[in-house]
């Protein structure tokens, strides 16, 4: 089973990679992933709820069921409550710290040695208010150390927790040289207390925070845009009464009122009217889909125009809906192979920076600098340091983009494939029913009767096949009993009716039965001309054939020539012979076609195709599994009812092709801004805590602890905003 948690406490990678650890080890557990972004942990396996619960608490978090809503509680209105107390004590600690400096006017009392006991009192009150509002930092930090997991919140525990305490320790000393008359030794520590340093740390690493849980709300996933949509009110018809109710008092079986304006409060089957329904929000497709009696009618599509009841069929988890969001949920939870690498790294980061700073401290000591500055130097080293980048540089790029690829209707299984998607160079597409509409219709038939076309379609009836349907559909067959019924996949159909054989498909199918002349030089011509025929021979003589078309999508031209135009090689497999096939390449003007292809030759051409580059699969998910499962990346077209069971890495919910190549765009862009993310976040760290352990201090260049926690904050915040930058559509 697969069941969704969310956690809450987490503060970087190290917190993440943390839990995930802990939950792995419960029995009967055989995976659990953590997204840091989302707050949200799946896990796989045969378990109970309440030992993973316990497993995270154990580790120092918080985790719940997944309830289906976006749980902020530890997000911006817990931030804005430390925020906004902790400047106004910080300002007033500023003023009277250094407003003397710069001119600004104080209290008498404050002033020089005289003053010098009041003057860190007030210092110390106002610190420890600011610590005491942001003690979330120190518990956090505690917690992890004590699980032998140090996180961010333990680096910035350690550098404001140090200045405090050595703030504390010049309090001691100015007390001991009053008492002692030591006026040396009370204006030495006057000129070296760090209490501002532990209160700005604080502070400043709260905005940065804060501006962070802004810039990843920007990143809100098509997840949270698509609950937003669902109805919290439906219109049912009980006892001939129209009535308002919730829509989690819905049953199975109801009769719903779906009307201009309203949204579609389950799956459900139209028993009367019809309308149009907006279905952009779940597939991408801008224009409205007609529904009649019979149409199924999707959970939170809107109702444009008409009217119609409906019959519900399903209900919460079970709905399309919900289908498609735990699809995007588990895409978002999952991580990439490059993910893996920066979690390993970020996972022994925080030990590495503290014993940097303890080297920093003892190196400076030996050289013969005094402790204040020696100290200075490895509080800097570790506010500076940033796990948070480096955690956060590609999950949040993998929630943007899957959220955009959401947004028009495709669906990303994982963050492995959305690697995968951009480096495709290769898209090779199944024509029936990708390329073209998929919905066969009989053009002209030759030399059958209407007697012998109502035998034929008692034969195809029990075929699934499209060609089947439309010569179903010309025909209605009438009930006639069928024998011997065979069907060859990729050839055709046998069965005998009223004691006559019939044998009908392609051309080889039925090659070794004789044709007329005549017969035989319009089936050439209707060839010819790039139609498909389906022959039929009876009791061993082709006696006829059907013309049959599929027309071309509309938008099928534009899509596969925007793949050209960004340098993918564009690939058209068919089942129908070469005739056919070259004609719809040449009307899509794709740039290679097979044609006569059979399923599982479908999966040697891919093969053959995959030692030239990335090579992505179109196809219809039913008989073209053997060249969807050999793909690098697979590609199913969908109606939306069978996301559930899709094993294909991508769902395209609009049948459009279209949404393939801006999937392909958007992984090629999420893959530039995770390389982008994971280089500033590397570089970063690389360049700054060198800098911040004064490796330039002979050249001029320094850096106080205040300056160090404010670039900390602000190298978290570049990686998010950089991944909002997926959003943008580009040409």
């Amino acid at each position: 089973m697969k069941v969704k948690f969310t956690v809450l406490g987490m503060s970087c990678t190290a917190c993440s990679s943390a839990v995930e650890r802990a939950v792995n080890k419960v029995e009967g557990v055989t995976s659990a992933t953590v997204s840091l972004t989302q707050k949200l942990m799946v896990v796989e396996g045969e378990f109970s709820n309440a030992s993973v619960i316990k497993a995270v608490k154990d580790a120092g978090f918080k985790a719940k069921e997944y309830a289906g809503d976006s749980d902020l509680s530890d997000g911006n209105a817990v931030l804005r409550k430390r925020l906004i107390p902790s400047v106004i004590l910080l300002v007033i600690l500023m003023y009277f710290s250094m407003g003397g400096m710069i001119g600004l006017p104080t209290f008498d009392f404050l002033k020089g040695e005289r003053g010098a006991v009041w003057f860190v009192l007030l210092q110390l009150l106002l610190t420890t208010a600011v610590i005491i509002i942001n003690k979330k930092f120190f518990i956090g930090g505690y917690k992890a150390v004590i699980h032998l997991s140090p996180n961010m919140d333990t680096l910035v525990a350690l550098g404001s927790g140090a200045s405090y305490l050595f703030g504390i320790l010049a309090f001691i000393m100015i007390i001991v040289g009053k008492a002692s008359g030591d006026s040396a030794l009370v204006n030495h520590y006057l000129k070296n207390l760090y209490f501002e340093s532990s209160a700005m740390i604080l502070t400043l690493v709260t905005v940065g925070k804060m501006l962070e849980e802004r810039s990843k709300k920007k990143t809100e996933s098509a997840v949270e845009k698509l609950k937003s949509l669902a109805p919290s009110d439906a219109i049912v018809i009980r006892d001939g009464v129209e009535l308002t109710i919730k829509v989690s008092e819905l049953k199975l079986g109801d009769i719903v009122v779906i009307k201009q304006g309203l949204s579609a409060p389950a799956d459900a089957v139209v028993i009367f009217g019809e309308g149009d329904m907006s279905e952009s929000a779940l597939t991408g497709e801008s224009m409205p889909v007609y529904k009649e009696i019979g149409s199924l009618i999707k959970t939170a599509t809107v109702c444009e125009s008409g009217y119609m009841t409906a019959k519900v069929t399903a209900l919460g988890e079970d709905t399309v809906f919900s289908k498609i969001i735990d699809y995007v949920l588990s895409a978002e939870s999952s991580k990439a192979p490059v993910q893996r690498l920066a979690d390993k790294i970020s996972g022994i980061f925080v030990p590495i920076v503290t014993l940097i700073a303890i080297v920093t401290l003892i190196v400076w000591l030996i050289i013969g600098k005094p402790f204040d500055f020696a100290f200075s130097r490895a509080i800097t080293v570790l506010v500076i340091s940033c796990p948070c980048a480096l955690g956060l540089a590609t999950p949040v790029a993998v929630t943007v983009a899957t959220g955009k690829c959401a947004s028009f209707g495709a669906l990303i299984k994982n963050a492995d494939v959305l690697e995968r998607i951009g480096q495709t160079s290769i898209i090779i597409m199944d024509k029936t029913g990708t390329v073209t509409q998929g919905k066969i219709k009989v053009g002209k038939v030759v030399g059958l009767s209407s007697e012998e076309l109502q035998e034929i379609s008692a034969v195809e009836k029990l075929s699934s096949h499209p060609l089947a349907t439309a010569v179903c559909e010309y025909a209605m067959p009438c009930d006639l009993e069928v024998k011997d019924y065979l069907s060859v996949t990729g050839k055709g159909v046998k069965g005998t009716v009223n004691g006559n054989a019939y044998v009908i498909g392609n051309k080889s199918f039925t090659a070794l039965y004789p044709i007329k002349e005549e017969l035989k030089i319009l089936a050439d011509s209707s060839l010819s001309d790039g139609k498909s025929v389906l022959f039929v021979a009876k009791n061993g003589v082709v006696i006829g054939f059907l013309e049959v078309y599929d027309m071309i999508k509309e938008t099928s031209f534009e899509a596969v020539n925007d793949m050209k135009n960004h340098g993918i090689l564009t690939v058209i497999l068919s089942g129908d012979d070469e005739k056919v096939s070259n004609r719809v390449k040449y009307e899509v003007d794709a740039d290679e076609v097979y044609g006569g292809v059979l399923p599982e030759e479908k999966a040697e051409i891919v093969k053959k195709y995959k030692e030239r580059g990335k090579v992505m699969f179109i196809g219809d998910g039913v008989n073209d599994s053997p060249a969807l499962s050999v793909a690098d990346v697979s590609v199913a077209m969908s109606s939306g009812t069978d996301i559930a069971v899709s094993s294909a890495d991508v769902i395209l919910l609009s049948n459009d092709l279209r949404s393939a190549v801006k999937a392909v765009k958007t992984g090629k862009k999420a893959g530039k801004i995770i390389k982008q993310n994971l280089f500033w976040a590397f570089i970063y760290n690389v360049l700054g805590i060198p800098l911040a352990a004064g490796v330039l201090y002979f050249a001029g260049i320094l850096l106080n602890p205040m300056i160090a926690s404010l670039a900390m904050s602000l190298s978290s915040i570049f990686v998010v905003t950089n991944a909002l930058r997926i959003y943008k559509n580009d040409k």
